[in-house]
This record gives structure tokens, C-alpha cells and sequence, in this order.
């Protein structure tokens, strides 16, 4: 299994999404701040932010959990170290590639060198990410539904409600089509071979290589759907276990703007912060910039313009970008560069211990 990038894209990708981002931040900073407000960033809570930023390292560990458990449902054992790893790097990749699709192919390859068959760590990974998917929509729409239920008004600007549907809209669609292939993987191969055998690319791939590439696409489908339909039949309380963890996950990095907001003496609605964060993640999860840079900004800036003091705006946005983005973006790059300075032999693995 090759790996699935190299350091010139990630360094690309890095540049382009700081870039990006920098200059989001600094057209909503300078929209919204004033000369006097600029002080509120030294005037923040930073109990608050230090929260925040546990916060965020307990998804970080929660997500390492998550993969150790579906591995031992396969019968492997993944150090909690080497899983953190694979999380960090994974969560490094997906902030610096277009519409976060990095993250999940190099977690992918990062367990198959623990020993995983390529359709084993397809499994894992991509039953973590439907899980996390579907917790996500979860909660976005409990939020709401909660509210009516106390029969409190549910009244979101127009702006909001029109991200909301739209979000909504383009993240079933993605979320319908990971799915439809989890469950119907063969259809990977019937595309593979549409891509690989035609007279396009058989002036570029040789019929020996393009055969090559399908025998290993069609074990990884086999492998795959032996691993997922082991999780259905005789892994359901994993499966459950994993879908309470994701709740959780989400539930933090909800709750984190929250802490923010308290950190600049702002009292927010709770519900509806809450609610607009989960808006933030459907609506800006396939922006097509690096990490979703640029458009991650500007959507947050638009979303919460409703319930953040306009003049602390700028400061908030750049406040949770920080906490969020540029965090995972620091410590993720950090364990990408000791993984990879410190490169092993496949058979061997980080914290010493090996697949059964």
C-alpha cells in the first residue's frame, strides 16, 4: 500500500491554508475591531482558552480511543500512543488539503504499517468517520428539536437558516454517498475499473500495472467488507460504544465557543451557540480550501455575527481558529515530522507492540 502523500503537498497545502486563513482573519479583524477593541485579546479570560484548549486535546484522545477499539474488534492491538499519533497526523493532513480529505487516507496508511490489511484499516477508519458523521448530524438537529420541545421560539436569522439547509443539504449528500459505498464496496471496483482499463489511460498505465492495481483494489474490497460485516453481526456493542464516544467529541468542540465567548466576557445563549457551531461544521466541512481555510473564517464571522458583539467579532473568530485550527495544525505537524524522522521498519511499531 503506497503512501497516500508526500511532504511537497503537505507543504504545499500548509502554506496555502495559513496563507488562506491569515488573510480571512485579517479582513474580519479589520471590519469589525476597532483601535480600542484590538485590547480585548489581552483582556480574555485565559482560563477559559486554557479549557478550551484541553478541550480540544480530549477530542484528540478521544479519537485515539476510538481507533483502538475498533482495531482490537479486529483482533489487533494499536498502542494508545501509536493511535494518538495516527490521529494527529491524520488531523494535521485533513488541515492542510482541500475539503479535509487528507486526514482520513493517511490514517488509513498509517495502520496498515502497524500491520492491518489495507481493507482492515479502510474498515476502521471509515466506520469511525460515518460514526462521527452521523453523531454530528445528530446533535445539530437535537439542538434545535430540544428547543421546541421546552416550546421555546426557534428563530434563526434568514442567513442562518439558509446555511443551515444548505450545510444540511451538501453534508447528506456526502455523508448518502460514504454510505452507499461502505455498503455496496464493490462498486469501488466497478469504478476502478472504468478509470483504470480505457484508452485514456492506456496510453499512461501499462495493462500489467492497471491489472495489478485491481487485483489489490478488489482484496481491499473482500478484506473490507469481511471487516464491516464482522462489526455488524458480532461487534454491535463496539459499534455503540463508538458511536457514545463520538456524541462526546462532538458535544466538545460545541461546547468550545461557549468557553470563548465567556473568555471575552460575553454571556452566550447557550442552546443557540451551540447550535450555530454545529451550523459552522456542516456548512464549512467541504469548503474546497485547505483545512477549509478562508471560508472557515468568513463562515463564522457570518454565522455568529447574530450573538457576538459586532466589535468582538474579529477577536472571537480568530480566538477559535487559533484554539481549533491552528493547535491541531502546531501539534499535528510537531508528530508528523518525529513520525517521520524517526521512521521504522513496517514489522515494527512506535510504542513496541505488535498486531496479534
Amino acid at each position: 500500500m503506497k503512501e497516500p502523500t508526500n511532504a511537497r503537498k503537505l507543504v504545499k497545502g500548509t502554506a496555502g491554508a495559513i496563507l488562506l486563513s491569515a488573510l480571512a482573519a485579517f479582513v474580519v479583524l479589520q471590519v469589525t475591531a476597532r483601535g480600542e477593541d484590538w485590547r480585548s485579546l489581552f483582556q480574555v479570560d485565559l482560563s477559559q482558552l486554557t479549557i478550551a484548549g484541553c478541550l480540544v486535546g480530549l477530542g484528540w484522545v478521544l479519537d485515539a480511543v476510538r481507533i483502538q477499539i475498533l482495531a482490537a474488534a479486529l483482533g489487533g492491538q494499536v498502542g494508545f500512543l501509536t493511535a494518538l499519533r495516527i490521529t494527529l497526523v491524520g488531523a494535521f493532513a485533513a488541515c492542510v488539503t482541500p475539503f479535509d480529505t487528507g486526514g482520513e487516507p493517511l490514517q488509513v496508511y498509517l495502520l496498515h504499517k502497524q500491520g492491518f490489511e489495507p481493507g482492515e484499516s479502510t474498515a476502521i477508519v471509515t466506520l469511525k468517520s460515518l460514526i462521527s458523521a452521523m453523531a454530528r448530524l445528530f446533535l445539530v438537529l437535537l439542538i434545535p428539536a430540544w428547543y421546541l420541545i421546552r416550546r421555546r421560539a426557534w428563530a434563526l436569522p434568514k442567513g442562518l437558516e439558509t446555511a443551515l439547509y444548505i450545510g444540511l443539504l451538501v453534508y447528506i449528500s456526502f455523508f448518502g454517498l460514504g454510505v452507499f459505498f461502505a455498503a455496496y464496496p464493490e462498486y469501488i471496483r466497478v469504478i476502478m475499473d472504468k478509470i483504470l482499463n480505457n484508452k485514456f489511460m492506456s496510453k499512461f498505465i501499462s495493462k500489467s500495472t492497471a491489472d495489478t492495481v485491481m487485483e489489490h483494489v478488489e482484496k481491499g474490497v473482500r478484506d473490507f467488507r469481511a471487516a464491516l460485516t464482522m462489526f455488524l453481526r458480532e461487534r454491535r456493542s463496539t459499534l455503540i460504544l463508538i458511536s457514545i464516544l463520538s456524541l462526546i467529541t462532538w458535544a466538545i468542540a460545541f461546547f468550545i465557543p461557549i468557553l470563548i465567548l465567556q473568555g471575552l466576557g460575553v454571556a452566550p445563549p447557550f442552546a443557540e451557540t451551540m447550535a450555530i457551531a454545529g451550523i459552522f461544521y456542516l456548512a464549512a466541512a467541504y469548503a474546497p480550501t485547505p483545512g477549509s481555510s478562508g471560508a472557515a473564517e468568513l463562515s463564522l464571522a457570518a454565522l455568529f455575527g447574530s450573538i457576538v458583539p459586532f466589535p468582538l467579532l474579529g477577536v472571537f473568530v480568530l480566538l477559535w481558529r487559533s484554539i481549533t485550527y491552528y493547535l491541531t495544525l502546531i501539534v499535528g505537524g510537531v508528530t508528523l515530522l518525529l513520525t517521520y524522522d524517526k521512521k521504522k521498519p513496517t514489522s515494527e511499531r512506535d510504542d513496541g507492540e505488535r498486531r496479534d
